[in-house]
């Protein structure tokens, strides 16, 4: 890290995520202060979504044909204007200046991820993969404890206008932090060299197992409120404390992705995820809050390491030149498969108890780990039959 280019991403990442947090509670707690409709922030959420559907797959192509570095730069300072758009928010007629905000601002995450999962696929050597992934998951947590627990503290003491300060701040840090880093493409990618990439085998399991885990996480997600407020009546205190627990587990499992080694990711992939499941099941279960915290912390170091070694995967076996495009098609995926689960999580809680609809979503996650392990494992076999190396070695990587 201390050498590596790879830590300019790193520390803009951890600059970036905690402003959005900042500005998310903010902005949520505002619209319902405002508008005193659960629906309007719903809806809001379900917003932030949308742009992946689109944006997604065009920054990863635009990605693949130009500067990755000077794209993040400017999509930063492009936000910078809309984050500071909510401090003119005075009443309710006002809120579609916030509706509007956040649907730029998402637009600008959705365009962001895939350039910078292909701007670390580019600079970093497929050796050290696994372990900078690990090391990603660890800035997802470092953002939702310094991000989400910090910028609900800073929005009751201080007022929300103080957060989409330092909101718009953290787009300006961001966009610095990444002046240093060197933008060198390792391929260039014509008419005369067209992709060859193909989106099956290994690939078309670890895509299917990160669709499986975006199920899984849009009940989860959702349950984190209900859990925290309704089931045990802690209000945002209680949603705190499960936003932290998830937060630490993340920068736990760092310390577990880096020893994983050798040529059987996808295999540990499966293994992690069936974990996973299961945590969220159990956690659905709980009837003391301190377990409650301690499972959740469990799910996201089981979660934080399986989501290290399939990005891995995938970064080690895509081409120089294509991670743009991949990525893109991945971050939309499984973004748009969030976003409706979250939203049927929720017609299903009026209908049935939380507890059932919670453990649904960690079984979810297991029935799809065995199913993926079982066809997979089918599929080498196979491969092994018929013996062609070629076939096997897209399947395992």
């Amino acid at each position: 890290m201390k050498n590596h280019p790879y830590r300019y991403l790193f520390y803009a990442g951890i600059v970036n995520g905690v402003g959005d947090r900042f500005s998310q509670v903010a902005v949520l707690t505002l619209l319902l202060q405002l508008t005193g409709s659960g629906m309007a922030v719903g809806a809001a959420l379900g917003l932030r979504v949308l742009p992946y559907l689109l944006l997604s797959p065009f920054a990863g192509r635009l990605a693949d044909r130009w500067s990755k570095k000077r794209l993040l730069i400017l999509t930063d300072l492009c936000r910078l204007p809309f984050a500071l758009s909510f401090l003119f928010v005075r009443s309710e007629a006002d809120v579609w200046i916030l509706f509007v905000g956040m649907v730029v601002l998402a637009s600008g995450e959705a365009f962001y991820q895939p350039v910078r999962k292909s701007m670390i696929a580019q600079i970093v050597e497929k050796k050290d993969i696994l372990e900078v992934n690990g090391r990603e998951q660890a800035l997802l947590g470092i953002v939702l404890i310094g991000g989400s627990i910090t910028g609900g503290i800073v929005s009751y003491l201080f007022g929300g206008s103080l957060a989409f300060l330092l909101n718009a701040a953290s787009f300006l840090g961001a966009a610095l932090f990444l002046l240093p880093l060197k933008d060198k493409r390792k391929v260039s990618v014509t008419k005369a060299s067209p992709p060859k990439f193909r989106w099956k085998g290994g690939i078309g399991f670890a895509v299917a197992f990160l669709l499986i885990g975006a199920a899984m996480d849009g009940v989860f997600n959702l349950m984190i409120t209900v859990y925290g407020e309704r089931l045990f009546s802690l209000g945002e205190l209680g949603v705190g404390l499960l936003y932290g627990s998830l937060g630490a587990g993340m920068m736990i499992s760092f310390y577990v992705t880096r020893r994983l080694k050798g040529e059987h990711l996808l295999t540990y992939a499966f293994l992690l995820l069936f974990m996973e499941g299961a945590g969220q099941s159990a956690a659905s279960q709980m009837t003391s809050f301190p377990l409650l915290a301690a499972a959740f912390f469990f799910v996201s170091f089981i979660g934080g390491a399986a989501g290290a070694v399939v990005d891995s995967y995938i970064m080690k076996s895509t081409p120089a030149g294509e991670e743009g495009r991949v990525f893109g098609r991945i971050e939309s995926w499984t973004n748009v498969q969030i976003g409706l689960v979250m939203f049927i999580s929720g017609v299903l809680i009026d209908h049935f108890h939380e507890r059932l609809v919670g453990f649904s979503g960690g079984l979810i996650g297991m029935i799809g780990a065995v199913v993926l392990y079982l066809l997979f494992q089918y599929k080498k076999k196979s491969a092994g039959e018929a013996g062609n190396g070629k076939g096997i070695s897209e399947i395992t990587g």
